[in-house]
């Protein structure tokens, strides 16, 4: 059973039982009414045996009442005297426009024991509660009775107030119904809807928009948003897969070419083999080092720990500048870092991150440009900072450093494979730091990695 069959279900019972208690507050107060009525009619049953009943006309022009018997005081009821199946009028009540109630079936012959019975009129719709007694030695019946009007207009107001606040309330339901049905189950009905779909094939479906306030609203825009990011996240795989073929295809079409030309005999004089074997060689190493990079960022994204020792960042930082001058004698990197400063971390990912972004600085900028490498502490935090004043990067161009496999100029040379700053973002998160990057046409980038102390 579904969750609309179930609010539909809830609401009949709600209905159903809001009616029950309507009747059964009909039924009590039409009882209640009735019962104090009865009360009136059996209190002046004792005054019957004041009666003289020798003093009853017997014939219908006698008189209206009985010598001494005053009416006056029970103006609200009907009274008559039943002899013969004639009746002598003694009491009407004025409200009732001379109506005059049936005789009772049933004739109550002691006072200790009467029958009360509700009777309709001789003419009208007008009902009684109505009482027949036999009056002293037999002589006639006293029909007293008292009219019904008074609960009947009781009864027909409340069942009038009754309908309009079920109707009010089935308004209520009805609207509110209506309210959750669109602002609550039609979103999930098309969040349902929408997956069944995309299981289906439709990868492009999307829930539509709904108020953000309701929790419906939430859950469909959680579920446009879980799609959307596995939607990049697929097309980011599938370019990674792609940018790795490439870049794998360089050297790999190196390798073969040259030991195609080896098995058709070209390359058997000294120094073409050794050219070729040097070209192999280069070739593996950079296949190498991206499968390495590869492999790298893989543990990156599955979150594996990493080693946590204590390690001299100044220290890594003046090693990693150093080698760097040694493959490139000819630039200035200046360093800026105090004797020692130590942070919790990994050796092998500190000195990769140095690594990768001195060796970036130095390979896209122009010879005589300078690098400055700077180690800060503030706090808690350490900042690396490496500095260039090369040409400087587009907007464009610095929201897409990161992304794995770019280069600024587009192009799949040898100089790098696109992963340097890939790397380094990751080893950063790895750590708990956070790492951004500035440039400026005119004035060269700059990077800035922030290291906690202690992670």
């Amino acid at each position: 059973m579904n969750l609309r069959v179930r609010l539909l279900s809830a609401a009949l019972a709600f209905v159903v039982a809001t009616s029950l208690l309507g009747l059964l507050l009909i039924h009590s107060v039409a009882t209640s009414e009735t019962r104090q009525i009865d009360q009136q009619l059996v209190s002046f049953l004792p005054i019957t045996k004041t009666l003289n009943t020798s003093t009853l006309p017997v014939q219908p022009g006698g008189p209206a009442t009985p010598p001494g018997f005053n009416t006056s005081h029970f103006s609200a009821l009907y009274l008559a005297i039943v002899s013969d199946g004639k009746r002598r009028v003694l009491s009407t009540p004025l409200a009732t426009r001379h109506l005059s109630p049936q005789s009772p079936k049933i004739v109550s012959t002691s006072l200790d024991n009467v029958k009360i019975m509700t009777v309709s009129s001789r003419s009208g719709s007008l009902s009684w509660r109505a009482v027949l007694v036999v009056l002293p030695n037999n002589h006639g019946e006293i029909l007293v009775a008292a009219p019904l009007n008074q609960v009947d207009a009781t009864i027909r107001f409340l069942r009038f107030a009754l309908l309009v606040a079920g109707l009010a309330v089935l308004a209520v339901l009805v609207a509110t119904g209506y309210w959750i049905s669109r602002l609550g189950l039609r979103p999930i009905a098309e969040v349902t809807e929408v997956a069944e779909a995309i299981v289906d094939g439709d990868r492009t479906r999307r829930v539509a928009t709904f108020r953000q306030r309701t929790e419906a609203g939430k859950l469909a825009r959680a579920f446009n948003v879980m799609l959307d990011e596995q939607q990049a996240l697929e097309a980011r795989l599938r370019q990674f897969v792609a940018d790795a073929s490439h870049e794998l295809r360089t050297p790999l079409s190196v390798i073969l070419g040259i030991t195609g030309l080896w098995r058709r005999g070209e390359l058997r004089v000294g120094d073409q083999r050794d050219e070729a074997i040097h070209r192999i060689g280069a070739s593996a190493n950079q296949m190498g080092s991206l499968v390495e990079n590869l492999l790298l960022l893989a543990r990156l994204d599955e979150g594996r720990p990493t080693d946590r020792a204590p390690v001299d960042l100044s220290s890594v930082v003046r090693d990693v500048v150093a080698d760097v001058l040694t493959s490139a004698p000819a630039r200035t990197i200046g360093l800026y870092a105090p004797p020692s400063v130590v942070v919790i971390g990994d050796e092998a990912s500190l000195r990769q991150i140095c690594v990768n972004l001195i060796s970036n600085a130095v390979r896209h900028t122009p010879q005589e440009a300078d690098v400055a490498v700077r180690v800060l502490e503030e706090g808690d935090f350490v900042l690396l900072e490496v500095e260039d004043s090369g040409p400087g990067m587009t907007p464009d161009e610095v929201s897409r450093a990161f992304d794995r496999f770019w280069q600024a100029d587009l192009s799949r040379s040898s100089n790098g494979s696109g992963l340097g700053l890939a790397i380094v973002r990751s080893i950063v998160d790895a750590l708990g730091g956070k790492v951004s990057l500035v440039s400026d046409a005119e004035k060269g980038t700059r990077v800035i990695v922030t290291i906690p102390r202690t992670v």
